[in-house]
């Protein structure tokens, strides 16, 4: 116990302090303070508090300093007590108080006090010193003089930090990691280490995922798969108690290899629209979707986020024809690209990342600004619009009891999807033509050919049909 008589680490409250009462500097020095030309007085004449009082040499020319342990986060009100020892007439009396930082061994005066005078030099000086660190610091109580014989005094010194050396390992610090926007997270493990309210990265997808749609939904089409081609790629962004603060998504419109007017937008399955406070980003020019304030759709049961609404508006495509980017002699024109940012209400149970994850992320396209006929991946629930009647017409043989949605009697469905982004096939050419391995891995049920789409085998694919 006599180890800690002079030193207060009150890790709760978040305070060290040092009161000179140990009587004794080699047991606080033993706690990681240190008294450069600075002893213990319990003369009654230069104690501030208590029975003892730190106390310099004399004030001639030397930086005599009382220098706290290393500290993590000092953030509050510094307080203490100082004065001088006499009232002689030296000049350039000064009392400092100055921060060193450990990652940056940067100094940084926080507190100057040079209005020590013959009259009121022996009079104590209640201090108070705003402090705003994060990261690793020491703190120097410093005072200066340039003659004569005056001492410097200090008492009952407490700092807003968390004890932060290690005594038994040569007073070195015990945690040297630096959390800048103090959210908890130290700064190499966060993401964003001066934003407080994200901390983590979460990428739904490694690389950009490949979308490919047939509209002609409930019938066949001409199984090309490239009505509407996206690359998309979702940023789950967590805060510091893992829960989604912002998502950022990018969707990038590569070809449109029809003449319909068709909307992008998913739908996250099974949560609430009030999980989500505001959308920016989204490329709307007609009057197909009704939103909600927050950005998303109304009347819906669960979150539906439109992108864009005219897939030939959004790419910037005027021209004729049955589509860009899907015809060799056919127009052509840039790839588009649309960033949203989704912020998300993070009071309560917040949002974790499996409520908006790879099982409750549904894409799908709202056929030609008709808003009822929405067309998903096989399986994928539609959402509260949708137009019921479609299902089970043509060639659709979707069986809502059942849980089957966007399959043909055959299982092949209506959209594609891959884990990377894949060439996709010229128009009027059935992607069965060019990916020649699709068939055996629809009607297997995804389990043979897992890697149908990709051209390290010989036999997969057929170049001429692809664009």
């Amino acid at each position: 116990m006599a180890m800690v008589i002079g030193l207060v680490a009150d890790l709760n409250a978040q305070t060290v302090s040092l009161n000179m009462e140990s009587g004794n500097r080699s047991i606080d020095a033993a706690n990681c303070w240190s008294f450069p030309s600075v002893s213990y007085t319990n003369t009654s004449s230069s104690v501030i508090s208590g029975s003892y009082t730190a106390q310099t040499g004399q004030l001639s020319g030397s930086t005599h300093s009382v220098i706290s342990p290393w500290l993590l986060n000092p953030s509050g009100t510094i307080t203490f007590k100082h004065r001088l020892s006499t009232n002689n007439s030296a000049t350039d009396r000064k009392m400092r108080v100055i921060s060193y930082d450990y990652n940056t061994m940067q100094y940084d005066t926080l507190y100057t006090y040079a209005n020590y005078t013959s009259a009121n030099a022996t009079t104590a000086v209640s201090a108070s010193v705003s402090i705003n660190k994060s990261g690793v610091f020491k703190l120097f109580f410093s005072f200066t003089g340039t003659s004569g014989n005056s001492r410097g005094l200090i008492d009952d010194i407490i700092i807003p930090a968390t004890y932060n050396s290690s005594p038994a390992n040569g007073c070195i610090p015990a945690n040297t990691a630096t959390d800048t926007d103090g959210d908890g997270v130290i700064d190499s493990q966060d993401d964003y280490p001066n934003d407080a309210t994200l901390a983590f990265n979460n990428y739904m997808n490694a690389n950009y995922s490949s979308l490919m749609f047939e509209d002609l939904w409930p019938g066949k089409g001409d199984y090309d798969f490239n009505d509407l081609v996206v690359n998309y790629r979702v940023n789950r962004i967590t805060n510091a108690s893992n829960k989604i603060a912002k998502a950022q998504m990018v969707v990038v419109l590569r070809a449109i290899g029809a003449s319909y007017k068709n909307g992008f937008a998913f739908q996250i399955n099974n949560l609430s629209p009030s999980k989500i406070i505001s959308i920016s980003g989204q490329k709307l020019n007609e009057s197909l979707y009704t939103l909600s304030s927050n950005g998303t759709e109304a009347s819906q049961t669960y979150a539906v986020i439109p992108v864009f609404d005219n897939a030939l508006k959004t790419i910037g495509y005027t021209g004729g024809g049955s589509g860009v980017n899907v015809e060799t002699n056919g127009g052509s024109i840039a790839y588009d690209s649309t960033t949203l940012t989704i912020n998300f209400d993070v009071s309560g149970t917040g949002v974790s990342l499996s409520a908006f994850g790879g099982s409750t992320f549904n894409p799908f396209i709202v056929i030609n600004q008709t808003r009822g006929r929405e067309l998903h991946k096989a399986n994928d629930i539609p959402t509260s619009l949708v137009n019921n009647a479609l299902f089970g017409t043509v060639q659709d043989r979707s069986n809502p009891s059942q849980g089957v949605y966007y399959k043909t009697a055959n299982n092949h469905p209506w959209v594609i999807e891959t884990s990377s982004s894949i060439a996709y096939m010229k128009e009027k050419n059935q992607l069965t033509a060019g990916y020649l391995k699709l068939i055996d891995w629809v009607i297997s049920g995804g389990t043979s050919y897992t890697d149908w789409y990709s051209n390290t085998s010989s036999g997969y694919r057929d170049a001429s049909k692809i664009y």
